[in-house]
């Protein structure tokens, strides 16, 4: 798990350092856009090679992330329920959760993601009620730990299965959704944004969300199944097995509903980019099939990866410190295009170059980090304080 989500944080670093440094990066992809009454989606467009390939890499970290972060969660319930914690404890833990995540969204994701904004209109007093609450990962992770502290209470597939009749529901609905959106009012605006439909970032809208709850939901609640399904007596090679088949499955089903044309809004068109040119805002069902299958073998493939490994310690010591290595990235590539005044200006390729000085930077940020964290645990138990990270 460390291993992948290591690897996971290492590609969302490179998405990032490109969204604050260059020029000619894919983004918005099938986002749901109305142009003079008529709904289209956000097409790819012509790029080039290596834009495609960021693309490619950056699409495996939210499905990878959410997943991980159902996996543990369940496993963190789990041990919680073995130890005899009552409901209520548990509910409480998962609300903690839920809402510290919330707040890093708001208080430290969103403004990093929001600097070019404000850089660009040289004063903080556009701020207004939708740039604040901008929505995105942290925000939607929270959410559904919060959703899960009444989730938990059926079984994990039966939690699964309204999940996926519920994200079903919002696929079939986001064309009424997207087209009667700007007749309603702002708060009924607001929560289709939150649960259902993102929308390009507008300051005027009381709430900005390119992660909706719904769709995401599914990646959340298919990790929590597999980390309640678990069983420890088997071991983690049969968890790495399970992992592959699959990986294997959902890639198989992926190129099945792909060739036929089904599961995603940006159909194919006989080229390469077009094949792979996938819906992410909101993702697909194509999309989760082809990303999640990926990370599934990615879960294998780091299971066989020696431990001695040069590249197993690099991947697991960003993979251990998910949430500082997620904000303290964010900031570190924007402050200096933020001080200078000048984002997207640089190329892909140094886009890619800064990227790498960052990893530099952050690697031995993110070990001292999980030093202190160790420490602090061991001074908190030796003097029987409960701690919670």
């Amino acid at each position: 798990m460390d291993r992948t989500r290591g690897l996971i944080m290492i590609f969302m670093a490179l998405d990032h350092a490109l969204y604050f440094w260059s020029n000619g990066r894919v983004n918005n992809e099938g986002l749901p856009l109305l142009i003079k009454g008529t709904l289209t989606f956000n097409p790819l467009g012509n790029t080039t090679f290596l834009s495609l390939l960021v693309m490619f890499l950056s699409s495996l970290c939210a499905p990878g992330f959410f997943f991980i972060a159902g996996y543990v969660l369940a496993l963190s319930v789990k041990k919680r329920e073995a130890a005899g914690a009552s409901n209520w404890s548990i509910d409480k833990y998962l609300w903690k959760r839920g809402f510290l995540l919330i707040a890093l969204q708001l208080l430290i994701a969103s403004p990093a993601f929001n600097l070019p904004l404000f850089v660009q209109a040289k004063s903080l007093s556009i701020t207004t009620i939708g740039t604040f609450f901008s929505l995105s990962v942290l925000s939607s992770i929270g959410l559904g730990f919060i959703a899960f502290s009444l989730g938990r209470r059926i079984s994990p597939w039966k939690l699964l299965g309204l999940v996926i009749s519920l994200y079903l529901l919002s696929q079939a609905l986001l064309p009424s959704l997207a087209t009667s959106f700007p007749s309603l009012q702002a708060f009924i605006q607001a929560c289709q944004v939150v649960l259902a439909l993102p929308v390009p970032f507008s300051p005027e809208l009381l709430a900005n969300n390119n992660f909706p709850l719904i769709p995401w939901l599914l990646p959340l609640a298919l990790g929590w199944l597999y980390g309640k399904t678990y069983v420890e007596k088997r071991g983690i090679a049969h968890e790495a097995k399970r992992f592959a088949v699959s990986g294997l499955c959902s890639i198989t089903l992926f190129f099945v509903l792909r060739a036929a044309g089904i599961g995603d809004y940006l159909l194919p068109d006989g080229t390469l980019q077009g094949f792979f040119g996938l819906s992410k805002y909101p993702p697909s069902i194509d999309y989760f099939l082809l990303y999640l299958g990926l990370i599934f073998l990615l879960l294998f493939l780091f299971y066989k990866l020696p431990q001695t490994a040069k590249l197993s310690k690099i991947l697991e010591n960003f993979g251990r410190a998910p949430l500082f290595f997620y904000n303290t990235h964010l900031w570190l590539y924007a402050a200096i295009p933020a001080i200078l005044g000048r984002f997207n200006t640089l190329p892909l390729w140094a886009g890619a170059v800064i990227w790498l000085l960052g990893l530099l930077i952050l690697y031995p940020l993110t070990q001292g980090y999980q030093t202190w964290r160790s420490s602090h645990k061991v001074r908190a138990y030796r003097l029987q304080l409960p701690l919670r990270f």
